[in-house]
């Protein structure tokens, strides 16, 4: 059985979330440099309910430095006790479309992002494909039907 799916057509991709968090900054160090308060995990507040995403993180990358790792994403459910992670976390790149599939539930699910502790802004935008999403299920079937003549 093979999915079917039109990712490469932009009009099937639909922004759900975008936003900007700056760090904190407390204290200058010993050279006058300010220092940063850890970006907290970040609770997106949207429902998902399509089963792909594409999630794009990027910061102002210190002249000199090489930053490719863009932190890791959550997914939780609301069950009748509460709020529950589901599966892995995923890690992210830097400055790129991270394609996230899911393919365990087909129920609403919430996000949750955590950036490395040396960012000092994080731009986040998530989209959610709301494009063709099907199988070739009914085809394998129909072919089985044709050749037992059923």
């Amino acid at each position: 059985m093979t999915r079917i799916l039109q990712l490469g057509i932009e009009s099937n991709w639909a922004l759900q979330y975008s936003n900007s968090f700056p760090a904190v900054t407390y204290l200058n160090d010993s050279a006058g440099k300010p220092i940063y308060q850890r970006i907290i995990e970040i609770n997106i507040p949207v429902v998902f309910d399509k089963s792909i995403i594409a999630v794009s993180i990027n910061t102002i990358v210190p002249v000199g430095k090489v930053w490719k790792y863009a932190g890791y994403l959550r997914r939780s459910l609301t069950i009748g006790l509460g709020s529950s992670f589901v599966g892995e976390p995923e890690s992210l790149f830097l400055g790129k479309f991270n394609l996230v599939i899911f393919n365990d539930l087909n129920i609403n699910y919430f996000l949750s992002l955590q950036v490395p502790k040396w960012f000092f802004n994080a731009n986040i935008a998530i989209y959610q494909y709301e494009g063709i999403d099907t199988t070739t299920l009914e085809d394998d079937v129909n072919a089985i039907k044709s050749a037992l003549e059923i």
